[in-house]
């Protein structure tokens, strides 16, 4: 919520400054987009045997994605110059799950309390969704109706893994990843007076990094690295002020 009253304040300041030094025109309006989220990560361990660490040599990937059809609102402001240019903030209610169902299950052959081979059978669960999309943008006309738009975004990941295991190690982590959004597309006015604008944008996030916790020896540890990103096309609608 810190975040986002952040970057609120921001596009309040942007377009109230706009305002200010140019003669122009504000528009409040809501965006429908299909957005296709993808998450991808890598987990490794630290392993430590008689003091030193050691390396597990399993390999442990995953990719996943995820579409969704979500409903945002923005507000913006267009210079009123020979070179219109569009100052905004945009906001994405709602969830997108980006975890796929992710289960597997493991047969543990050893537990730090026991020296005897075992055979515990062990399901892992994982759970991601992505919430909080937001940005703060730049519009600029390149030619006729077709514009370009840069922007700073920000969104949120609530990581959440269980598992069915004595002693078995977990991850519970709330991220908050930014990013940098990029798009093309087409705006233009009807005769009405509303602007609609039809868009492909994308948006990269900076990596992320999880440990896990509840591991049977408190010495090792496991790490997720991974990163996120989104990318959809886009149709606006807004009114004009």
């Amino acid at each position: 919520m810190i975040k986002l009253r952040n970057l609120l304040i921001t596009a309040m300041t942007i377009v109230a400054f706009s305002s200010n030094v140019f003669a122009g025109t504000v528009s409040v309006g809501i965006t429908a987009s299909l957005l296709d989220v993808e998450a991808s990560g890598t987990e490794t361990d630290k392993l430590t045997a008689t003091g030193a660490n050691v390396t597990d040599t399993s390999v442990r990937n995953k990719s996943v994605s995820a579409d969704t059809v979500t409903g945002s609102l923005f507000a913006e402001f267009t210079s009123d110059t020979s070179w219109p240019m569009t100052f905004g903030f945009e906001y994405t209610p709602g969830t997108a799950d980006i975890s796929g169902s992710l289960s597997r299950t493991d047969t543990e052959l050893s537990n730090t309390a026991s020296k005897a081979t075992l055979a515990n059978s062990v399901i892992r669960t994982a759970s991601a969704d992505a919430n909080n999309f937001s940005t703060v943008y730049f519009e600029a006309p390149m030619y006729g109706a077709l514009y370009v738009r840069a922007g700073f975004s920000s969104m949120d990941i609530d990581v959440v893994t269980t598992s069915d295991g004595d002693a078995s190690s977990s991850y519970t982590d709330n991220l908050s990843l930014n990013g940098t959004n990029l798009g093309i597309g087409f705006k233009g006015n009807t005769a009405a007076g509303t602007l609609w604008k039809i868009a492909y944008e994308q948006t990269s996030y900076d990596s992320f990094s999880i440990q896990s916790v509840g591991n049977s020896v408190n010495a090792n540890s496991s790490t997720i690295t991974g990163d996120a990103d989104t990318k959809g096309v886009r149709l606006s609608l807004a009114k004009s002020f």
